[in-house]
Parts: structure tokens; sequence; C-alpha cells
């Protein structure tokens, strides 16, 4: 039976009743009526929620350009745990040199440094003349360690899928990779603490001026660039020497690297693996400048006779490019939500299936001759446990899993996130205190139609998640109603369901506003 809230809690809700400007007005499931007199009303309607827990995403760039590539480890109670770590293949570079005849009068190449360097995303701010930064986006505890380990990847990425080459292959999140060959300094896991303030990296080289044999060393310091030049915070980490001379610098002028598909089947990529019970997780765009990279410093020595005459610094660098791939191992929630709540969380986290609207509904509604104006989904944040409007979601998104006929279903858009855009809604609103208070969506379109009986609107129940870039519906003034599987977006959010005995007038509904000839 519909639930119907009216006067003084008795019947339906009656706002006002008022003349038509109109001469004439569609009613749901009538022809035209020609009475210049209607009434308003609304109507709420219990909604069921069930949550569900994703296993894994679509976390690969062959099929979409991702933005973000997040790495550390975030451990809200309230949500799953995330040790979010990072795949990468390096990118190729032709003529690579190690040595340019190694009798006198010639150059001798030493290799001094290795590094992989991945730029923060940073907001810079400037006070008084002195320039600092802030990062964009930061989860969780800066001040605990997580363990940072890269290993070589031993799994061929291919853009293709093996079975079908004629199709993308794909990559999910919690794919596994061959390798266990470790390429930290000294085979040490590294210690990794997000700071704004590193915005330089200082190491030791050896001071080759005096002579090949010399060990006395000097102090370097590396900086990052943007495009106007200013000096960034960026995350370095240095590689062990001995392991990469003979994975790459011994193997430069070999047919390993003669051409890119050798240089990729002999050397498939990184593993940035980031371990921990708490922490924190930032994410690192791979696809801009400053270019995210594993930088090879060395210092070339021009020699005569015996004697070092001059000696240049100099770098060959290796971007983090090709196929990339986010891994998410997720651990269980630690505080299970009560029954009267649910949990909303991005990446491999948790969705909720919202049934609004069976069949019986629908046609008891159709009966009614309504002009439906308006047709909305409010979800009402659990302030309790989310105090901080600024570490939640900022958006959600709602779509409909639809039956496909082959036994299972398709993620699909709803035409209101595309017909009307602009009012479709699901950003997070704040209170006057500036908390957060709730998400809605606007779903008129859909509504309206299905209970005209339109035959691509069906019942089948709609899916609320956090909102990726990749849910937009229309890209480059293409429409596309397919939603795809991907999500990078780590934040989550503890949301009241629709037990009114529980959540009172903050309980999830779905509320219809219409007109009624009178």
């Amino acid at each position: 039976m519909i639930r119907k809230i009216g006067v003084l809690g008795i019947s339906l809700l009656c706002f006002a009743a008022i003349t038509s400007c109109e001469k004439d007005f569609s009613e749901v499931g009538t022809n035209v009526v020609t009475n210049d007199k209607f009434e308003t009303g609304e109507i709420l309607l219990d909604v069921e929620i069930t949550p569900i827990d994703l296993q894994n995403v679509q976390a690969d760039n062959i099929n979409a350009n991702i933005s973000d590539y997040w790495l550390g480890v975030y451990n809200n109670p309230n949500a799953k745990k995330i040790e979010a770590s990072i795949i990468s293949q390096l990118g190729y570079i032709s003529g690579l040199k190690t040595q340019e005849n190694v009798v006198d009068g010639d150059t001798i190449f030493s290799l001094d440094k290795v590094i992989l360097k991945l730029p923060y995303q940073a907001t810079a701010k400037t006070s008084s003349g002195v320039t600092s930064y802030k990062l964009d986006s930061i989860l969780g505890d800066p001040n605990t360690a997580v363990d940072i380990q890269i290993l070589q990847n031993e799994t061929f990425l291919n853009t293709l899928d093996p079975l079908d080459p004629t199709k993308k292959n794909s990559f999910f999140s919690d794919a596994e990779y061959l390798g266990n060959t470790v390429l930290n300094e000294n085979s040490t896991p590294y210690s990794f603490k997000p700071k704004a303030s590193d915005t330089i990296f200082k190491f030791n080289r050896i001071d080759r001026s005096i002579s090949l044999a010399n060990t006395t060393t000097y102090e370097d310091t590396l900086r990052v660039y943007n495009a106007q030049g200013a000096n960034i915070p960026f995350l370095a980490i240095p590689l062990d020497l001995t392991t990469m001379k003979s994975i790459f610098w011994d193997e430069f002028e070999n047919t390993s690297f003669s051409s890119k598909d050798d240089f990729d089947e002999y050397f498939k990529g990184i593993k940035i693996i980031a371990t921990g019970n708490d922490g924190a997780m930032v994410p690192f765009n791979l696809a801009t400048t400053p270019t995210p990279s594993v930088d090879f410093y060395y210092t070339k020595s021009i020699v005569e006779a015996g004697n070092v005459k001059d000696t240049i610094q100099s770098k060959y660098t290796f971007p983090l490019s090709g196929i990339r791939n986010s891994l998410y191992k997720m651990s269980p929630i630690a505080m299970q939500p009560p029954a009267n709540k649910f949990v909303i969380q991005g990446t491999a986290g948790n969705s909720a299936e919202i049934k609004i609207l069976d069949n019986a509904k629908v046609q008891e509604l159709k009966a009614n001759n309504w002009l439906i104006n308006d047709a909305s989904l409010t979800f009402y944040v659990d302030q309790t446990i989310n105090t901080e409007a600024n570490i939640i979601p900022q958006q959600l998104f709602l779509y409909q899993n639809k039956d496909n006929g082959t036994g299972s279903v398709s993620p699909t858009q709803l035409t209101d996130s595309y017909i009307e855009s602009s009012f479709f809604g699901g950003f997070l609103q704040k209170n006057d205190n500036e908390s957060p208070e709730k998400y809605t969506f606007r779903i008129t379109n859909y509504v309206t139609n299905l209970l005209n009986g339109e035959a691509d609107f069906t019942t089948e129940p709609l899916i609320l998640k956090v909102y990726n870039p990749t849910d937009n519906p229309i890209v480059n003034n293409i429409l596309n109603t397919k939603v795809k599987t991907y999500n990078w977006n780590p934040r989550s959010v503890t949301l009241l369901n629709g037990n009114e005995a529980s959540n009172g007038t903050k309980r999830a509904v779905l509320k219809i506003s219409y007109s009624k000839e009178k």
C-alpha cells in the first residue's frame, strides 16, 4: 500500500488549491484534460535498501582515462580498510649508452643513483613572499608510516585480450601480478609519510672529478619543477643501485632495449605496493607533467691519459607510462553499521541496491491519474559518524541494473542523468553548520515514464554508489547510456536507510509531487 502523508497526519498532504494558468494539462495514464482547476500534493514512498559488498572494480587505463592512482593505507573503522598500490609499465627510450669507447681520450659512464619519482598533486600558497604547499587530497593519518615496497612486475601487460585479440583487455583491482624481485634500496621497505614540505631530495654521489677510483661522496639535491618553473613537492624512493644496474644499466646496449616490443617483453613494469595497518593515502596523477618516472642519475667522466679532465652529470628518465593499474586490497569493515544504516564506499568498497517501486505500486499510482511534477530520492548522512564534510564523497551516483536477457544485468544510466543533468543532483548538501547532511537525486523523468508505461522504463532496482568521473553519461558531446565499472574514489559515507522507526523524518524516501484534477 502507498504510504501517504496528510494534513495533521490524517490523509494525503494537500498544499493548496490553485487556479491553473494553463488551459489544459496531461495526466498520467490519461488524455488531455480541459480543466482549468487542479490541486497539488505530495506523497512519501518507503524504499527498500540492500547493501552490496563489491569484490573488485575495473582499474586499468586501457578503456578509460584514469586521473588518480592512490597510494598508501586508509583505515576508516566505519568502512573497508584500503591498501592502495600501483602497477605500471615504463616508457621506452632508444639509443641508450653506458660507455663511449673505454680508452684514453674518451668518456666513461658511471651510474650514481636510481630514484622512483612521483610528483604530488598540491596547491601552492604564498604568504609574505614565501611559497608553501598543501596536498590536494590526503586521507588518513600522515604521521603513521606506511611501508612501500617496489617490486619488478613479471606479468605481461597487454592491451588486447589474450583469449580474444579482437577485444581490448581489462585488469581489475584485485588482479594478481607475478614477481617478487625487490627493487628498494638495500631491499628495505620505504617508510611513506606524505608531506607537502618534501620539495627537495638529497642524495650522495661519488666525486668522480678526482679519479674514477675515488670513493669520496658529495651531497646532491633533486628538485621537481612544474610547467611554470615552480619547485613542487614530490615523493622520491631510492632504488637499489646494484639491482637496477644489473637489470637495466648493463642491458641498455643489448637486444633487451633494441625496440619497444623487446623492452616491454624484457621488463614488464614495476609494482608499487603499500602495506600497513594504518596510515595515509594520496592520489598521484601518472598522466600529467611533471612526469612520474624512474630516473637513472649518472656521471660522464672525460678521461685523457688515465686522468679525469672533466665530469658531466646527467640522467636517463623512464616515465611511468603504457598500461597502468590500481590494486585495492580491501579488508572487512571493523565497525559494521547497525541495521538502520548502510555504507557507501568507492573503489572496491560498497554500493547499495535501492528498490523504490514494484509493479503493484506502479499500477496503484497510475490509477490516481496524477501529473507528476517532481520525484526525488533523498539519503541522509549519519552525522554521528560523518562529522567532516571534506573527507566523505562530495557526490554519489544513481543508475539502474537492467536485465539484458542473457541472465545478467547491464548497468544503465537513468534518463534524468542526461536529459535533466543540471537537476539530477547527487551532490553532498551541508547544513547551516557546514556539516554533511544529505544527498538528493531528482528522477522525475524516470518515474513519469515508468507510470506512463513506456517500454524502456522498468521497475528493476536502482544502484547507489560513489560518483566517479567515468559515470558521466556525456563525454565530448557523445551520449553513452552504459555505466562503467571503474571507480578510484576511496571515500566513504554512512547513510540512514528507510527505517521510519529508527530514522524518522531523515529516513531514505522517494518523494513524489503531483497535480490532480480538482
